[in-house]
């Protein structure tokens, strides 16, 4: 029990109550409490001074007040659910509603079985008809052939619009001179048309217009913007373009990329060509590292597609990639540095795709053929796997160690085996294979066989391998020389043309290749002259009839008729004979095909599935041919009339015989 009157408080612990006890047992029990004697406190008055306080409220009124804000937002969305409920069933006012423009199909009536009229919606496909709410309204119909503009009212749909196009109230025409119907079938129009009629029918005239023709000529086309150059600026980068042959060195565009936007400390510089005849189509320059990366397309004489360096000096670092299906090597990559030179190679057929050089220093005493080629100390050749070879006989890494006179050979991994078969030769200087006869010794060769502990190979299968590898490690070291030549002759052909660039020019632009356009020039008069000399030497179709006549220089009256009645009779008999040629090939052609039909009904139960095959498939060549034919028959009968009248008139116009016909 705690009790306290404006003095130091204590606890105290006991079984009885305020109530149960006096005053006096109160006063024993607590001395603070004794008071003198003259002063005497009720009980009542104790229970009101020393009774016991409640127990303060622990709980955070801020938790309150912010789940009674989470409950009303819930409130509130609850009310936006059901009020958006309640609204999503009325329709929305949009603000373009009858103000989009769309096209789609009309199909009218009455051809090809169609009962009534409809529409198609182009982006569906799918068929509405004319009623459709969905559609709001005409204003115009058009076909391949006429125009007609909508005069009805649409405020209430496209449900009461009459689709009559020939209905000049309704729908007004805009080429008058068309047929306004125009609805005919097309058998029909093909039976009462002729094509003549058909041809005036389709045409009208159209007002010139008032803008004379765009022509540019092809210099100015080719400048592409003004003055043939635009500058466009973007956040950190400058993009410029010039037309093709305005700079000397072919630039056409070059983005710069810069740090900031202030266009002023240059990061990164790229730079694309054209019509250059060292075939360089893009330059990349990164200003921070110094680098710049050439790109070439097909048909460079080395097969470069790209070249990274510094400077175009030997022994400063390049990195050079071929087209390796142009180069018989298939060589695709090669990084050469002052001491090292890595090449790589794709689609080998003995299966090589990297080798690694290390060169020693200029001043290193080996032994080279060239005194200002770099000393070579170690190469290294890595193969693909080899199907046709087990695993511990076929080389994945090959080391030439030059300068030590070791070879090192790795074999690819046999199947569940974590370690490889090797080996290592010790190769003797060349004056001890002079004198004695036989220099392999267990000793030349350390051999580590992979999962097999039987005796290795002999001495004279390790001899034999040991000599076909020092031929092979000749080989390569000329090999490697020969590459340190092509990487020298590229740098040299490349510090030519960069000092002298030259642009090429296409045969067919004869504005820029001036020899190329003397010699289409003189071209072109020789051909002129021959079709001058030609038509001079042209045949006169009248010769052999005016022969024949015995006519010479000039005709008579009766000479002009005999002339034109045997050139007529004569391509009358030509016409004739060669309509009777074709319909004598058509008739031996259907006998030829209706005796193999018979031979067919004759011997179809004896004949395999193959002479079926093929009687069918002759069968189906004698009717393609019979139908051609039977078209050019048909056509040579048609044209026969046409042709006559044709030489006929131009007889007619001939000077040598209109003069007696009297059409002059």
């Amino acid at each position: 029990m705690l009790i306290g009157a404006g003095y130091d408080a204590y606890c105290v612990q006991g079984y009885a109550t305020l109530e149960t006890c006096t005053l006096d047992e109160t006063q024993e029990l607590c001395p603070l409490l004794r008071k003198p004697p003259e002063t005497q406190v009720s009980k009542e008055e104790v229970k009101k001074k020393y009774r016991i306080k409640p127990l303060p409220d622990m709980q955070s009124k801020f938790e309150l007040q912010q789940e009674a804000k989470k409950a009303a937002a819930i409130e509130a969305s609850q009310k936006d659910k059901e009020r958006d409920k309640k609204e999503a069933g009325k329709p929305k006012c949009e603000p373009l509603h009858g103000l989009r423009v769309h096209a789609w199909v009309l199909v009218l009536s009455g051809k090809r079985e169609v009962p009534e009229t409809f529409f198609i919606n182009p982006f569906t496909g799918n068929r509405h008809n004319t009623t459709d709410k969905r559609f709001l309204g005409i204003e115009s119909v058009w076909n391949h052939r006429n125009y007609w503009v909508n005069m009805q009212d649409c405020r209430h749909g496209c449900k009461d619009l009459i689709f009559d196009l020939g209905d000049a109230v309704h729908w007004e025409i805009m080429l008058s001179e068309s047929n306004p119907l125009q609805l005919l079938p097309e058998e029909e129009e093909e039976l009462f048309d002729s094509d003549t009629e058909r041809e005036k029918r389709m045409s009208f005239d159209v007002p010139p217009s008032w803008v004379a023709p765009i022509r540019i000529p092809p210099r100015q086309f080719e400048t592409r913007y003004c003055q043939g150059k635009k500058v466009t600026l973007y956040n950190k980068a400058k993009l410029k373009k010039w037309a093709p042959y305005l700079n000397g060195n072919g630039l056409v565009q070059r983005l710069t990329i810069y740090a900031g936007p202030d266009y002023t400390d240059v990061v990164e510089v790229r730079e694309w060509f054209e019509n250059r005849e060292d075939i360089l189509v893009r330059r990349e320059v990164n200003k921070q590292t110094q680098l710049t990366t050439d790109y070439f397309s097909k048909g460079h004489s080395f097969c470069l597609k790209a070249h990274t360096y510094t400077l175009l000096e030997p022994k400063t670092g390049h990195t050079m990639e071929f087209y390796n299906e142009a180069r018989v090597d298939g060589l695709q990559k090669r990084v050469e540095t002052a001491s090292e030179m890595t090449e790589y190679f794709m689609g080998r057929d003995d299966f090589l795709y990297l080798r690694h050089v290390d060169f020693g220093k200029q001043g290193d005493e080996t032994q080279r053929i060239d005194m200002n080629s770099k000393p070579i100390r170690q190469i290294k050749e890595c193969f693909h796997r080899n199907p046709e070879k087990p695993a511990d006989e076929d080389v994945a890494e090959c080391i030439f160690l030059i300068t030590e006179e070791y070879i090192h050979l790795t074999y690819h991994l046999k199947d569940k085996y974590i370690t490889a078969s090797k080996k290592l030769f010790h190769k003797l200087p060349e004056r001890a294979s002079k004198e004695h006869e036989v220099f392999m010794t267990p000793d030349t060769c350390i051999t580590y066989q992979a999962g097999s502990f039987e005796k290795g190979k002999s001495l004279f299968h390790l001899y034999n391998l040991l000599k076909d590898l020092t031929a092979k490690e000749k080989r390569v070291k000329e090999q490697v020389r020969q590459s340190e030549a092509e990487v020298l002759t590229i740098l040299k052909i490349r510090q030519t043309e960069e000092a002298d660039i030259k642009l090429s020019v296409s045969i067919y632009n004869r504005d820029r290749n001036e020899e190329r356009r003397r010699h289409h020039e003189a071209m072109e008069s020789t051909v002129k002259d021959e079709l001058l000399g030609q038509k001079k030497q042209d045949l006169d179709y009248l010769a052999p009839f005016l022969i024949q006549n015995g006519c010479r220089d000039k005709l008579n009256q009766k000479q002009a008729l005999c002339v034109r009645d045997d050139c007529l009779t004569d391509f009358k008999h030509h016409l004739t004979y060669k309509i009777n040629l074709i319909q004598a090939r058509l008739e031996k052609a259907v006998e030829e095909l209706q005796k193999r039909h018979l031979w067919f009904q004759e011997n179809k139960n004896q004949l395999n599935t193959k002479e079926k095959n093929d009687y069918l498939s002759s069968c189906s060549e004698s009717m393609f041919h019979i139908n051609v034919l039977e078209q050019r028959l048909n056509r040579e009968k048609q044209m026969a009339p046409q042709k006559y009248l044709a030489l006929e008139d131009k007889l007619c116009m001939d000077p040598r015989i209109a003069e007696h016909l009297g059409y002059i």
